[in-house]
């Protein structure tokens, strides 16, 4: 029986003593008790004469009970001096405590307390809370840790969860990532330390960003990738959700997120490292974790930094599926060499590398490549090079042609980071083919998206809308 029990949401901060505790089942039992704790206010004291006034009890039988509520540590007592019928007259108030806020928040159905003193309270108990959780790491030698990894995978699982689907016109299966940036005087040489200064911190991953990227344009996508149960976590899944990206098929592991360390010079020099521990959320590992339903109901599928093992059967059920194609899984694959990326290739319609995955690949390869005609004989028919400012060369079956970035870009737009510039001009790219606009239309477009990433800090927040991009086409 595996039904998921649904339990009241608010933590119990139960007294220890034994006696405290019989004397607050004891008031729990009786009507009287029940009836002071329903009446009781959250955030402000409760007058005596008020509870005589509501309640259906002899006075007596209240202001027994009430002392038990003190005496139990539910209730704290005192009074004050009020004008009444123009007299000055001491009365007496009540005012629970936390255990006696957890009570009555307890009692009264969640709806019938306001929202903000909710929060307010159960702020203070989770306090309470986490502080006996230490104490009972410490007395029985558990890692607080486990603790602190079981509350964040359970709020991202819960994320995930309800999080409502869309039907997703492309699918994106890749990476995430949190960028961290740093300045630096200098680039270190061997074993010199340098202090790096942390300026930014920036949700990314190539995948993600594609996702991102392509949700700004306006397109309903899916991503399909893999976030450890830490805080990079949730920062990376919330931003996927804020920005309107499907993610339902986002698997949590209890694993530490991706990081990526971008240091920059004074000189302007950029240097990237991919922060990994042992036990990283890479991407997906087996094919039970992918919902194959996803890619029979959408267009296009995009493939980013998955293992090639995962990749090689995604590419081969979504060409079975008659999907296009788009292969872009980086310059760390591109390393492992042609032979290594056949499976993949194979089916692929499209496939985008930057210079420096193009002479990686190169080099890695046991087959000669000297142009990129080689590669399509693996697989792509269409091959689409790109080189930063200089623009990007494709080739599109047996025709070849190239295209510069347009001159008027430089002057409405400083380069400020290029770090997102590929996986804007890839979701671009993939915008104007959904809709069928030619390949030289769609490659226009989205080296103008490129450029406008180029000139503001972050991957995914600098991401273009389409009237951006749009307000910015010649």
């Amino acid at each position: 029986m595996n039904e998921k029990i649904e339990f009241w949401p608010y933590v119990l901060p139960f007294p220890l003593e034994v006696e405290k505790r019989k004397l607050v089942w004891r008031i729990l039992q009786s009507k009287t008790g029940m009836g002071i704790l329903v009446n009781l206010k959250v955030d402000a004291p409760t007058y005596q004469k008020e509870l005589i006034q509501q309640l259906p009890f002899s006075n007596k039988s209240i202001i027994e009970y009430l002392k038990k509520m003190v005496e139990a540590g539910i209730l704290e007592q005192g009074m004050e001096r009020k004008k009444i019928r123009k007299k000055t007259v001491w009365v007496k108030w009540y005012q629970p405590t936390k255990l006696g806020k957890w009570l009555i928040l307890f009692l009264k159905p969640p709806g019938e307390i306001s929202p903000k003193v909710a929060k307010k309270t159960l702020e203070e108990l989770f306090k309470i809370y986490s502080a006996n959780i230490v104490h009972v790491c410490r007395k029985y030698g558990i890692n607080t840790k486990y603790f602190h990894d079981v509350l964040v995978e359970e709020l991202l699982r819960e994320h995930v969860e309800k999080k409502r689907k869309v039907r997703a016109r492309v699918v994106v299966f890749g990476s995430a990532a949190l960028d961290l940036y740093g300045n630096v005087e200098r680039l270190p040489s061997v074993d010199e330390t340098v202090y790096v200064d942390i300026v930014g911190v920036y949700p990314g991953g190539m995948g993600a960003n594609v996702a991102v990227a392509l949700a700004r344009l306006g397109v309903p996508v899916a991503f399909v990738g893999k976030i450890g149960n830490d805080d990079s976590g949730r920062v990376l899944l919330e931003n996927l959700q804020r920005n309107g990206v499907d993610v339902s098929n986002v698997k949590v592991e209890s694993l530490s997120s991706l990081q990526t360390l971008i240091l920059i010079s004074r000189k302007g020099e950029r240097r990237l490292f991919a922060l990994g521990l042992p036990n990283s959320a890479l991407s997906i590992s087996s094919p039970n974790e992918i919902d194959w339903e996803l890619i029979r109901k959408c267009e296009i599928v995009y493939i980013g930094e998955v293992f090639t093992e995962i990749s090689s059967t995604i590419a081969s059920y979504a060409k079975n599926a008659g999907k296009k194609i788009v292969y872009r899984p980086g310059v760390p694959y591109f390393k492992l060499g042609i032979e290594k990326l056949h499976d993949t290739l194979q089916h692929v319609d499209i496939l985008i590398l930057n210079e420096i995955g193009w002479n990686a690949l190169q080099r890695s390869s046991k087959a000669k490549l000297e142009d990129l005609t080689d590669i399509q004989a693996y697989g792509p028919s269409v091959v689409i090079l790109t080189k930063g400012s200089e623009g990007c060369e494709v080739l599109d079956g047996e025709t070849r042609f190239k295209m510069r970035v347009p001159s008027y870009l430089s002057k409405r737009f400083r380069v400020v980071d290029p770090t997102g510039a590929g996986d804007s001009f890839s979701a671009a790219l993939i915008k104007k083919l959904l809709e069928k606009a030619s390949l030289k239309e769609a490659v226009y477009f989205a080296q103008v998206a490129a450029y406008i990433t180029c000139s503001r800090m972050g991957a995914s927040p600098a991401f273009p809308t389409l009237k951006e991009v749009e307000e910015n086409l010649r």
